[in-house]
């Protein structure tokens, strides 16, 4: 149980944290600046209060019966002490960055400036130099570097890293040991800790949620609140005939229904060739395995990007543009998919083939009988993911594709730009509301069967 000084101390440590976070939301709001800087000052003077509330016993038994350990050595045991090297060793590189793209930015400036200035004063600064006749920024700016360009961007990242490693020194030097020296204080850090983790893991979330429900609102929002100047996070009114527009604009289910296919037969594929290539990499025996394996695990590394042109023209002569076999056939074969059955099966004892083989089973028999009942969760999971990335596939069918007779949904929602007349025009809260729908099955899917997806990538990760 902890004494009611800790409980204060949390509490006032709480309200900080609330103050803090309200001057975070006064940025965007324009909050006035005197108000800013007054939640600041009382969420530090509370922050000091709890601290001398809190660490009072702590530092009288620190100061009475001396720390643990040498100071150095706890320090290195704590698992903070790896952060701060780490946060260092990022400060160091960014320096070096930001002092590379600072010569280089100096050398540009210069070059550009003495031509500019010809047989005058040669300007020292962008200001100076804006002033003369024949300076052109827009060359200047070209002729800068990666490094050169973004040097304040490293600059200001070097002093963040090395701040918060100074900061994370400074409290496992004088704030642990208090710490250490007071039971109460340690369960209070916890308690924090788990604040700590609670806020930071509804944030991820939050930010990872957001744009979705923006997708949502603005599919409910009319073309005139959408070009406000200040973005509204809830319609003023619901404009529910988005939806239908959408249908009446676009062959929309024409889309949904190539999709369905498509995708159907990518993932079929799938996983019929992964799961006979996994049993020969795992169970097989045969000269060269290992050789043809690394082979599949470089095509893991090859983007479709590289590979687009030669498959575009293999499709092209064999008549499949703006098909379904098209769409279906360079996707047949995955070798992530293929490795991860192959760790999968690789898992399972050899005595069960040997005794599927005792029982008068064939090679097809034991994958369909032994191996794949052994690996449902894997098999299910690999299903999921191939039906996902089938769906949610943009790049190849944008290419292939040319028709609304073969559009899928990804490339149909982009479409929805182009339903006056050929024109582009700004209809995003239809867009929106064509997003939206093509994401529900999706989402459907991973809801219901995500237990599938964990269990089945927990399984691939283990031999």
């Amino acid at each position: 149980m902890l004494s009611k000084q800790k409980k204060t101390g949390i509490a006032l440590t709480g309200c900080a944290a609330l103050l803090l976070l309200a001057v975070f939301f006064c940025i965007p709001l324009n909050a006035p600046m005197a108000l800013r800087w007054a939640l600041a000052g009382t969420a530090a003077a509370l922050l000091a209060a709890s601290a001398c509330v809190m660490w009072r016993r702590g530092a009288a038994n620190l100061r009475r019966n001396g720390d643990a350990g040498p100071r150095l050595t706890m320090m290195r045991r704590s698992g903070s002490f790896d952060i701060v090297v780490l946060l260092v060793s990022l400060a160091l590189i960014a320096a070096v960055l930001w002092l590379t793209g600072l010569i280089s930015y100096n050398s540009t400036f210069a070059f550009h400036a003495r031509q500019a200035a010809g047989t005058g004063p040669v300007p020292r600064t962008l200001e100076e130099a804006r002033l003369l006749p024949d300076f052109v920024e827009y060359n200047f700016k070209k002729d800068l570097n990666l490094l050169a360009g973004t040097f304040p961007g490293w600059g200001a990242f070097a002093l963040l890293a090395a701040g918060l490693a100074l900061v994370m020194l400074l409290y496992m030097a004088l704030v642990s040991p208090i710490v250490r020296a007071d039971d109460e204080l340690r369960i209070s850090h916890g308690v924090y800790r788990r604040a700590a983790q609670y806020f930071f893991a509804v944030l991820t979330v939050l930010v990872i949620l957001f744009p979705i429900y923006w997708m949502i609102i603005t599919s409910f929002k009319t073309s005139e609140e959408l070009m406000q100047t200040i973005p509204t996070l809830w319609p003023v009114r619901f404009v529910w005939e988005n939806y239908p527009n959408v249908l009446r604009r676009a062959p929309f289910v024409r889309y949904l229904l190539n999709t369905l296919i498509s995708t159907l037969g990518i993932m079929c594929g799938e996983l019929t060739i992964g799961v006979l290539a996994a049993y020969g990499f795992s169970k097989g025996s045969f000269r060269g395995k290992n050789v043809l394996f690394m082979l599949v695990l470089g095509a893991l590394m090859v983007p479709i990007q590289v590979t687009f042109v030669p498959i575009y023209v293999l499709i092209s002569r064999m008549n499949f543009i703006d098909t379904w076999m098209g769409l279906i056939l360079p996707s047949l074969v995955s070798a992530y998919f293929v490795f991860m059955l192959r760790q999968n099966f690789m898992s399972v004892d050899n005595s069960y083939i040997e005794a599927g083989k005792i029982d008068g089973m064939g090679r097809i028999g034991t994958i369909v009988y032994v191996l794949c009942p052994m690996c449902k969760p894997t098999l299910i999971t690999v299903g999921i993911i191939s039906f996902i990335n089938g769906w949610n596939s943009y790049f190849w069918p944008k290419m292939v594709t040319k028709t609304e007779a073969s559009r899928t949904i990804a490339v149909g929602v982009q479409q929805l730009k182009n339903t006056f007349a050929g024109q582009e025009v700004s209809n995003y809260n239809e867009i929106m509301a064509g997003a939206v729908m093509a994401i529900i099955p999706i989402v459907l899917l991973f809801l219901f069967l995500q237990k599938y997806i964990m269990t089945g990538m927990s399984k691939a990760a283990m031999k």
